[in-house]
């Protein structure tokens, strides 16, 4: 009987910790060196809760540099950029999953 509770609680804890919305990849791609994009896109692992999840982009001096236009879709963050000078960019992501679990990150691409 111990032993089949120890498994349930550890599929339990295995589900619970899946439930949150993590980076899953992004265009441009993490660490890459592009020409300046016209978007900026993530993709998370959950659906996420658009009223409570951002997207931002920052240049080298910290300044935001989006056009606070962000859209959410599913388990999807975009959002738009003015044509960026050559330099090193910051993206950070706040994203709230649709059950409530809060995640954020940052990641970085070079406009060439």
């Amino acid at each position: 009987m111990r032993t089949l509770l120890t498994v349930l609680f550890t599929l339990a804890s295995i589900s619970l910790a899946q439930a949150h919305a993590f980076l899953d990849h992004a265009e441009p791609k993490v660490g890459t060196t592009v020409a300046s994009p016209s978007l900026v896109k993530v993709f998370m692992t959950e659906e996420l809760e658009a009223a409570f999840s951002k997207l931002q982009v920052f240049d080298a001096k910290g300044t935001e540099v989006d056009r606070k236009d962000v859209q959410i879709s599913d388990a999807t963050m975009t959002v738009s950029v003015p044509s960026l000078p050559p330099g090193k960019y910051k993206v950070a992501w706040s994203a709230v999953a649709v059950d409530t679990h809060h995640t954020t990150g940052t990641f970085t691409f070079t406009v060439q």
